[in-house]
């Protein structure tokens, strides 16, 4: 399939999706943004490793992303500002597709994840150092193969963990079930192994 017929199906469907929305409370809220990007090896997905020097989750896998500051307008707004922060993608280089249902994270913020779009191939990403140390793009057809997912249920008694795997690095917790659903609602995952 072409990558301009895969990043149309992604856009209508997230028009479609009825995604679930927090009602605001007691959770400081969030934004992350699922970065999909044009590349030569068809569509990849943005990750970035955490340093040692972050508040919370050192050195884990995740989305750019953060909580909802004074100055932002909406929490788009926040997706892309934390975007620009960490990787260094202006905002408007950036085309939103949509979004996935709200989570509460386990640090304890509201968080809602943003779908973007990144046209333009070979960009000179800027890692903020002091809280990005590696910026890892892998590609969205190693991703929706479920030889490289597992459903883990035995970590946090019972609790369902997805955990994606690209090398020696492990994507799971809150990015591992924002992938999982992304890729359940866009390639009906984790049938989609099998073709």
């Amino acid at each position: 399939m072409q990558e301009s017929s895969i990043l149309e199906g992604i856009r209508q469907k997230l028009k479609a999706f009825p995604r679930h929305v927090e009602p605001p409370g007691s959770h400081d809220p969030a934004a992350v943004a699922l970065t999909l990007l044009n590349s030569q090896n068809g569509i990849e997905v943005l990750f970035t490793k955490r340093t040692d020097d972050v508040e919370h989750h050192k050195g884990e896998i995740s989305f750019p992303g953060g909580r909802v500051e004074s100055g932002d307008a909406s929490l788009t707004d926040a997706a892309l500002r934390e975007t620009w922060e960490e990787v260094g993608i202006e905002p408007h280089e950036l085309e939103i597709l949509g979004y996935m249902d709200d989570r509460i994270s386990i640090s304890g913020y509201l968080v809602t994840p943003v779908v973007v779009y990144l046209e333009r191939e070979n960009y000179p990403f800027k890692p903020e150092p002091r809280e990005v140390e590696e910026i890892i793009r892998v590609p969205l057809s190693h991703l929706s193969n479920a030889n490289n997912y597992r459903l883990d249920t035995s970590t946090y008694s019972g609790i369902a963990i997805h955990r994606f795997t690209w090398g020696h690095h492990e994507i799971w917790g809150l990015t591992g079930a924002i992938m999982n659903q992304f890729l359940e609602l866009v390639f009906d995952f984790p049938s989609c192994g099998d073709r």
